[in-house]
């Protein structure tokens, strides 16, 4: 069986909470965000048969089972998988995609649910993983985009932090002809993290569709779109198909919350999507990305780059443990966990940290290999007794800031330039190397822990 969103939903069945009653579209992101765990909305008011999931990437615990290991090993798989070769998809004619399919005037946005995020935004809208194709290289590019519907046939989407969709747009604009493009919703993580995936010049080789395969340990299958010239995952559970206008047209955008939970950069002026088909599944499940507070929104974007700072920091050393651009800071921040082996290690490892185009943080932290990085009462403890503040903290004027910190200062008259401060704080213990000191900082457990359950007393 192909490994698709109702696979994975299966993988997660553990961890998911679903919601039988019927919900209101409404009242959808604020429900999101009191679910704290995988979550999925069996029946939607005005849209029956269709459902809603979220919050599919929120722990290690459950990111693990997209590639069948273990939680400590989630980074380490995914480093060593992104180093695979490009695996094309093969092609077919039908898929499940396809099961339902509309096309001209019967293709209308306002058929899918859509639902507002946060309390200013400028209406409901849709996260989907966009797919266009560079017409020099013929490789198609994912991204994630917010899609804003304008009326039943068209929308804005605002194209972001995407270089190479951006670039992909030029291109087409400068020869004045419309960017095919399609929408996709519903599919198995391990698109989405191909979707997120942001590095500079890999266009030219291959498409991220290639690399989905290697992650999954299996080859997957595309369809061709009914209506433009762009190849889409045939197990997809719902796809807008259509295309962007190529003679430079925009329109207000905005504003919509950035993953740092501010309305920055605001309205902006993005492109026109003209939709020309939607096909879906039967009963499709609708896998959105609420934007607030701190969901897939900001776990998505950080996990591949997770992966690649991994690798990164392994050929400093390799006693790095885990890294993380953690969801409560809008990934403007970065956590690793490391065992330090002498003095000024971490302090290389830190300022490297910072150095990263994506995701752009500007407050990087090292903790010790025995502090939990996805704990936050763990992190402040370590921050708290473990940083002598006149040694420890690092402060660097005027780098690259990122365009969604209200923090940081425009460069150029260019909203997209940013200027800020950026700081390093090493809260691990003293290395190896200095083995007493090392032992002052050890850490007070309960009598027991770890052997002694609660549940065996339940």
């Amino acid at each position: 069986m192909a490994s698709d969103l109702r696979t994975y939903l299966s993988d997660i069945e553990s961890h998911l909470l679903t919601v039988r009653k019927t919900v209101d579209l409404r009242d959808v992101s604020s429900l999101i965000n009191q679910a704290a765990q995988p979550v999925l909305f069996d029946s939607l008011k005005g849209f029956p048969n269709w459902r809603l999931t979220d919050l599919l990437m929120c722990s290690r615990h459950v990111q693990a089972k997209i590639f069948g290991v273990s939680p400590d090993l989630v980074l380490t798989t995914l480093a060593d998988r992104l180093l695979l070769p490009p695996q094309p998809p093969k092609t077919a004619e039908y898929g499940p995609c396809k099961e339902v399919i509309a096309t001209g005037s019967n293709a209308q946005l306002t058929d899918i649910p859509a639902f507002q995020n946060g309390e200013e935004d400028m209406g409901p809208a849709l996260m989907a993983m966009t797919v266009c194709r560079d017409p020099d290289s013929g490789n198609q590019n994912l991204a994630w985009t917010r899609m804003t519907p304008l009326d039943a046939e068209t929308a804005t989407y605002f194209i972001g932090s995407s270089v190479h969709m951006r670039s992909i747009l030029a291109k087409h604009e400068q020869r004045n002809e419309p960017m095919p493009m399609a929408f996709v919703m519903g599919l198995h993580p391990a698109y989405e993290i191909m979707g997120s995936y942001s590095v500079l010049d890999h266009i030219r080789q291959f498409g991220e569709l290639d690399m989905v395969g290697p992650l999954l340990g299996e080859s997957i299958e595309v369809v061709p779109c009914e209506t433009q010239p762009i190849m889409v995952p045939s197990h997809s559970e719902v796809v807008i198909e259509g295309y962007v206008h190529g003679d430079g047209r925009r329109v207000d955008e905005g504003p919509g919350p950035s993953q740092a939970l501010y309305y920055v950069p605001g309205v902006t002026k993005q492109p026109v999507f003209q939709v020309t088909a939607v096909t879906r599944r039967e009963r499709p499940i609708m896998r959105q990305i609420n934007t607030l507070l701190y969901t897939d929104h900001q776990s998505l974007i950080g996990l591949p780059h997770e992966a690649l700072l991994l690798q990164q920091l392994r050929r400093l050393d390799n006693t790095v443990h885990d890294v993380m651009y953690t969801p409560w800071s809008g990934t403007l921040a970065c956590v690793i966990k490391v065992t330090p082996r002498y003095d000024g290690q971490v302090r290389e490892m830190l300022v490297h940290c910072l150095s990263q185009r994506f995701p752009n943080v500007k407050l990087a932290i090292a903790i010790d290999d025995d502090i939990d990085i996805e704990n936050v009462k763990d992190i402040h403890w370590s921050l708290a007794t473990r940083v002598e503040p006149a040694s420890d903290v690092i402060i660097i004027k005027d780098m690259r800031g990122h365009p969604i910190d209200p923090s940081a200062r425009v460069a150029a008259g260019d909203a997209r330039r940013r200027l800020t401060g950026k700081m390093a704080i090493d809260a691990t213990k003293p290395p190896v190397s200095r083995p007493a000191e090392r032992h002052n900082f050890r850490r007070t457990l309960p009598f027991r822990w770890g052997a002694a359950d609660l549940g065996d007393y339940l």
